[in-house]
């Protein structure tokens, strides 16, 4: 019973996927209208894991009916959150009333993980909530809580102005498959005792950061990889990676810059807002009408620059990461 609605909690496991279906549909609405996010590729693959009864999580039912759905997904020991999300019981129109939906399921999955004998970290950024009421789960719960950003950027208007020319002895060209492995290497280092590895603990290993590239291009969460977008810059002598952005395509209208990085022995050269300015122009040429990224708030030099290349603030969100600590 929460707040005058009685419901049920069940293991998503028992439910096909055509029971959840409404509510990915329903997801997929508030996706598009909070962030200009097309959510029904990664609805799509979440079924096929609900097909197969294998992906581990909870559904409240009210009077049967199925009102929402939370699931995690398992690497080795750390449990990530992949999504929360409810409607109003009854078909109300009610957001409050969803809202204590998604508290009941986060705490039921909170507690799961928690309590897991092999599990020895849990992540989870829920993107499309806001700072409030689930991040005071989190923090019920002994989570660390870091605020991200949702920033935007307008490529309406005109064509948008080159950047600078990069020094002699660096060179930008478009991101080739070949670059995984370097640019797995790139990450590792320039997210060294960073906040965001901390958030992501797969950036503290170039084996991590290589599975993270791997999703990011192969698979549809952060959107349909945008080759035309993605660039590195390398180091001319060497060949080495020394800077990094990866582009997806999140709607028809909208791209989203998945990943951008600079070697720590080549930052305040102006490399970052080169490859923001490449990206930018180049989903401007492929039809985009706006650009948006995702960067936490304490790390303040990204933000500057990225308010500085007039990207506006739309939306806050929260990553949540709780480590067992040793007895």
């Amino acid at each position: 019973m929460t707040s005058g609605l009685s419901l049920e909690i069940l293991d998503l496991r028992h439910f096909a996927a055509s029971a959840i279906r409404p509510l990915l549909e329903a997801e997929s609405a508030v996706w598009r209208e909070r962030l200009n996010w097309d959510y029904l590729s990664s609805a799509k693959l979440l079924l096929q894991y609900l097909d197969s009864r294998s992906l581990p999580g909870y559904v409240a039912t009210d009077a049967g009916r199925v009102t929402g759905y939370i699931f995690c997904v398992y690497e080795d020991t750390k449990a990530v959150i992949g999504d929360v999300f409810a409607v109003a019981p009854g078909g109300g129109k009610h957001p409050q009333e969803a809202v204590l939906v998604e508290i009941n399921l986060l705490r039921h999955m909170v507690e799961l993980l928690v309590n897991s004998p092999g599990v020895d970290r849990i992540e989870s950024q829920l993107l499309l909530h806001a700072d409030g009421a689930h991040a005071e789960v989190f923090r019920e719960a002994g989570f660390d809580v870091y605020r991200r950003l949702y920033v935007r950027k307008s490529l309406a208007g005109p064509p948008l102005p080159r950047p600078a020319q990069l020094p002699s002895h660096l060179e930008l060209r478009p991101w080739q498959d070949l670059d995984l492995n370097a640019a797995g290497r790139l990450i590792a280092e320039a997210y060294r005792d960073h906040t965001d590895s901390q958030i992501n603990d797969q950036y503290r290993s170039v084996q991590g950061s290589q599975r993270f590239l791997h999703n990011v291009v192969r698979f549809p969460g952060c959107g349909t990889f945008s080759p035309q977008a993605s660039h590195v810059i390398l180091e001319r002598r060497n060949r080495e990676v020394v800077g990094l952005l990866l582009g997806s395509k999140v709607s028809p209208q909208c791209g989203h810059i998945t990943q951008v990085c600079i070697h720590p022995r080549f930052r305040r050269l102006g490399l970052g807002r080169t490859l923001l300015m490449v990206a930018a122009s180049q989903f401007q040429k492929m039809g985009m009408t706006e650009l948006t990224l995702t960067v936490t708030e304490a790390n303040s030099h990204a933000v500057q620059l990225y308010f500085e290349e007039q990207y506006s603030v739309t939306h806050r969100f929260n990553a949540a990461v709780w480590v067992r600590r040793a007895r």
